[in-house]
């Protein structure tokens, strides 16, 4: 723990524990933060510069932020990467690449691209926001230590979403409201689907009417409809007496997080708020609360004033889950032995439920026979094992996953989990393993690179090939073989090989100076050509 800033054992047990599911699998907390952690590479890194910044992380909201301040860094402290690439606010650098006037934002209206001037070919293209972040982070010393499982998570589940919200104008037709209509976020007849919400038409309400200081906000569409909403605590207090307005864990139509963060952005540029739950991973974790600057509030521990009786109406809670009755206050983590839980779908305190024989799947929000367990960003869910069409089943684990959370392996047919899954950039596809990666890249090179046989390897321009001949001492024959020109380059200063007459060989005649097999006749006429030419120039 020399370069680790936890407390103690108990706390990195807390933050990446495992949790046993109900399927009997165990399954560990913040698995992408852990992976980050252990990255020797990265330890080395920290270690030689004597900086332990991107070590001293505890959650995915710093993870984000160390990280990616730690490229743009990275790239403007590197002479090597002469070119600006400004998006969302922050400049990252590049040999490659560079954005113009426009920023990024592409003249089609093309919301998951971003617009950029190559360098080489000083024409403007577009690619796709996450391909193109990853493309630029990966030029970095920093981006290349970063494990595979972060790049991936910071390019496609971070940076891709609020590419697509930032060029989307935050609004796009979205109205804002923030009111006291808790009952319209909480009934479906007002909103476009069930938001994956347990407490969608069960009547709770009341709860944040009655019992806490809080505000409804919500998005409408052009329709009328309500297609984000999230619980707005307007008097939260810190341990340091600090006030706070804090959003709670959004939901949206289609569990749509483009949407939640249009949610959340509209509600800042209004100054509505100063901090929200994190959206995507760990969002719903307690304590994952992130600043209006993206400033992890994973430290600060937060408490609610909150009068709730024993039979008054109870609506879940994701984040002020531990309530001490007597002191009537509710906080995000956990303040006494005697605190009743929040996060359940009981009625109230006394444990009184919504009598149903029937399963209850979460997912599609409806009574069904049975359901299965399956796993959505990382949470447990339980869903109608008829109508798991949004879930894959991951052999490797023997779990459904939702089809957001896997990635298709071309190569062996099966499906695996975005954060196992291994990126070429050679095919420029996402694998389950290194093996099918290694397979995958060896069959295209096959198919459309092209082979040097003197160097045994691939090449992708075919124009970086010449030809070398070989003498092979048995047959008393030259062969001729493909070879890279840099290869060529370093045999010739070594003096290994020669160039003859514009071709290269690896051994001459040590008699004549000339290829071996050269004939009287080809001797002459290479004695006359060259003469005429020392004549010709001397002339």
């Amino acid at each position: 723990m020399l370069y680790y800033q936890f407390r103690n054992y108990d706390e990195f047990k807390e933050i990446f524990a495992v949790e046993k599911r109900n399927n009997g699998a165990k399954v560990r907390k913040n698995k992408i933060l852990l992976s980050h952690l252990k990255n020797a590479d990265l330890l080395r890194y920290c270690r030689k510069r004597n900086d332990f910044t991107l070590l001293n992380i505890k959650d995915m909201a710093q993870l984000q932020q160390v990280a990616i301040d730690a490229v743009c860094s990275s790239g403007k402290q590197d002479d090597s990467l002469p070119h600006r690439v400004e998006l969302i606010g922050r400049t990252y650098w590049s040999t490659q690449y560079r954005t113009d006037e426009a920023r990024g934002i592409c003249e089609d209206g093309d919301h998951g691209s971003i617009r950029y001037v190559n360098m080489e070919r000083s024409r403007v293209f577009k690619m796709k926001s996450a391909k193109f972040l990853r493309a630029v982070m990966l030029e970095t010393i920093v981006g290349k230590i970063l494990s595979s499982s972060v790049v991936n998570w910071l390019c496609g589940d971070v940076f891709a979403k609020q590419w697509y919200t930032f060029t989307l104008g935050c609004t796009s037709g979205m109205e804002l409201h923030v009111d006291n209509n808790f009952e319209a976020i909480y009934e479906s007849f007002w909103c476009k689907g069930y938001f994956n919400s347990c407490m969608t038409d069960m009547d709770r309400h009341s709860f944040y009417l009655d019992s806490v200081k809080a505000k409804a906000a919500y998005l409408k569409d052009e329709e009328g409809k309500i297609v984000a909403r999230a619980i707005l605590f307007t008097e939260v207090t810190d341990q340091d007496n600090r006030r706070w307005r804090l959003l709670e864990r959004q939901y949206t139509t289609g569990e749509d997080e483009m949407l939640k963060y249009m949610l959340v952005n509209k509600l800042i540029q209004e100054g509505y708020i100063d901090g929200y739950k994190i959206v995507g991973a760990s969002c719903h974790e307690a304590n994952a609360f992130v600043g209006i600057d993206g400033s992890s509030l994973f430290d600060r521990k937060f408490e609610i004033d909150c009068d709730l009786a024993m039979d008054d109406t109870l609506s879940y809670q994701d984040s002020f889950k531990w309530y001490d009755y007597e002191e009537r206050k509710a906080y995000n983590y956990k303040h006494s032995a005697d605190d009743y839980l929040l996060d359940t779908t009981d009625r109230n305190l006394n444990g009184d439920d919504d009598e149903s024989e029937e399963a209850w799947d979460e997912y599609n929000q409806r009574y069904c026979t049975e359901t299965q367990v399956c796993y959505m960003e990382g949470r447990e869910i339980e869903v109608d094992v008829d109508d798991l069409e949004d879930f894959r089943y991951i052999s490797s684990c023997g779990e459904y996953h939702h089809h957001d959370d896997t990635v298709f392996c071309d190569w062996c047919e099966s499906y695996c989990l975005t954060g196992d899954s291994v990126y070429s950039e050679i095919t420029e596809e996402y694998y389950c393993c290194e093996q099918c990666r290694e397979d995958a890249e060896n069959c295209h090179k096959e198919k459309y690179w092209h082979y040097s046989e003197y160097d045994k390897d691939w090449f992708e321009d075919a124009d970086e090939l010449t030809e070398i001949q070989i003498w092979n001492q048995q047959e008393k024959a030259y062969k001729s073989q493909t070879i890279h020109l840099n290869t060529i380059e370093t045999l010739l200063e070594d003096g290994l090989i020669v160039c003859f007459d514009e071709e290269y060989y690896d051994s001459l005649d040590s008699r004549t100076g000339l290829p071996f097999n050269f004939s009287d006749n080809n001797i002459n006429i290479y004695e006359e050509e060259h003469e005429y030419a020392a004549v010709e120039e001397a002339i």
